[in-house]
């Protein structure tokens, strides 16, 4: 029986960069029907008109989809709103989208599917190819149903905005449990390599939040170790 995959994506001031992305996945992807798009939207967005009449297009237009599904809900950080989609999320693969991303691999979701089967236990940390950190960083982390539960958190819910890839990444370093998937392309779009202009999003998001967010990275360490060390009482030996 094939794995449902969710693919959870914060997105704000980009419906038609978020079209491109869901058009992308649509077009790549071999087994739709087990794929679920959910995004976050806050209220307070100035696009949340265009995100709505998005919705109703998206619905139609990728109906092989399992669900495609936006959350419009209170203004609050990323590390806190990809938690609330993985609370409303159906996937035995947990992903973490971006608006600025393209999935470039056709069967990119069979190719996901069968690298898990390499970790029985389901406690894994996987990445596709970025086009940017390569196998130095995970930058859109890939956990299964069974890693969230046991933690309780997709993301741990403490960061303005960055970080909360390299916190999930720490933990799999930390147990032992990190794949790079080299030949699956989910090219990230960004504009410090040009690939994309610093829209208002980008110039939000990067105003101060980084600096902090990296202060309550290098003061959270020991919840880290924690977490791992509860993943190593799920995990089987290797």
């Amino acid at each position: 029986m094939s794995k449902t995959i969710s693919i959870l994506t914060p997105t704000r001031g980009r419906p038609a960069r978020l079209s491109e992305f869901i058009k992308s996945v649509y077009e790549t992807a071999t087994d739709r029907d087990r794929i679920e798009m959910l995004m976050y939207v806050d209220s307070d967005d100035e696009r949340k008109d265009a995100y709505m009449d998005y919705l109703l297009f998206s619905q139609k237009e990728f109906a092989d989809f399992l669900r495609v599904h936006i959350v419009f809900g209170e203004p609050k950080s990323v590390s806190k709103s990809w938690n609330d989609l993985y609370e409303r999320s159906l996937g035995d693969i947990i992903i973490m989208g971006n608006d600025d991303l393209l999935y470039r691999t056709p069967g990119w979701d069979r190719t996901v599917e069968k690298n898990t089967d390499t970790f029985p236990d389901d406690i894994y940390c996987m990445w596709m190819n970025d086009g940017i950190n390569g196998e130095s960083h995970c930058a859109f982390p890939i956990v299964s149903k069974k890693w969230c539960d046991t933690l309780g958190y997709f993301t741990p819910g403490v960061y303005n905005f960055g970080y909360n890839d390299t916190w999930i990444f720490e933990v799999a370093q930390l147990v032992g449990r990190t794949h790079w998937l080299q030949h699956v392309h989910g090219e990230h779009m960004h504009f410090s390599v040009g690939k994309s202009p610093q829209d208002k999003t980008y110039l939000e998001n990067r105003q101060g939040k980084f600096q902090n967010d990296k202060a309550i990275h290098e003061r959270t360490r020991q919840q880290r170790v924690a977490d791992a060390e509860k993943l190593r009482e799920v995990m089987y030996e290797s």
